[in-house]
């Protein structure tokens, strides 16, 4: 994986617009942790969880499926997302998700029953396949992360959404920033003007 000095000023602890408290607790806490814990803080994990029944194992056995770019173009709003970063799990649901799906993972039957507020949230597992594969997910995830990974549910156009939205660093600043593959592109250019010369 290739962390940038682009995901690491969108990060918590490197944000100016973040509130001081967060960034402090941010640089404390990834200062004390090894690596392949502190690098999830900076570039988080992002899956597909609306359709882990369609989903096979990967080749090395683990339940949980592979990672999408951190980008919101791979966000769709008839799916249901879990990004985590080893300590938060944020979980966000489209606006037009079945009520099938969210009555089998969550056993609520519209969007709107998500509570407004950016609140903590407890995964039950229901008598199904598709909520037991996402807490087989989940759980998989804690013992990798050696952290209980706190659940928070997030909708569009309440401030969870915004917070989810704003770990997917590889999108563009709204302030005319650059996005990932921009800012790689840019130093290759750099690069090449600087080998040229």
């Amino acid at each position: 994986m290739n962390v940038s000095f682009i995901t690491l000023i969108k990060s918590t602890g490197l944000k100016v617009n973040g509130r001081i408290d967060d960034r402090s607790f941010w640089i404390s806490y990834v200062s004390s942790v090894s690596t392949p814990l502190a690098i999830p803080l900076v570039y988080p994990r992002m899956i597909a969880i609306h359709n882990l029944d369609s989903q096979a194992r990967e080749a090395d056995g683990s339940r949980i499926p592979s990672a999408l770019a951190l980008s919101s173009e791979y966000v769709s709003e008839d799916g249901i997302y879990l990004l985590e970063n080893g300590q938060d799990g944020l979980i966000y649901i489209g606006n037009s998700v079945t009520s099938d799906t969210l009555q089998k993972l969550f056993g609520i039957s519209s969007v709107a029953e998500i509570p407004t507020q950016y609140s903590q949230f407890v995964l039950e597992q229901y008598d199904n396949p598709l909520s037991k594969k996402l807490n087989n997910v989940v759980n998989e995830i804690r013992g990798q992360r050696c952290s209980f990974l706190r659940l928070k549910l997030c909708k569009k156009g309440d401030s969870s959404g915004m917070s989810f939205f704003s770990y997917l660093v590889e999108d563009k600043v709204p302030a005319g920033g650059l996005s990932y593959v921009e800012f790689l592109v840019h130093i290759h250019r750099q690069i090449q003007v600087k080998m040229s010369s």
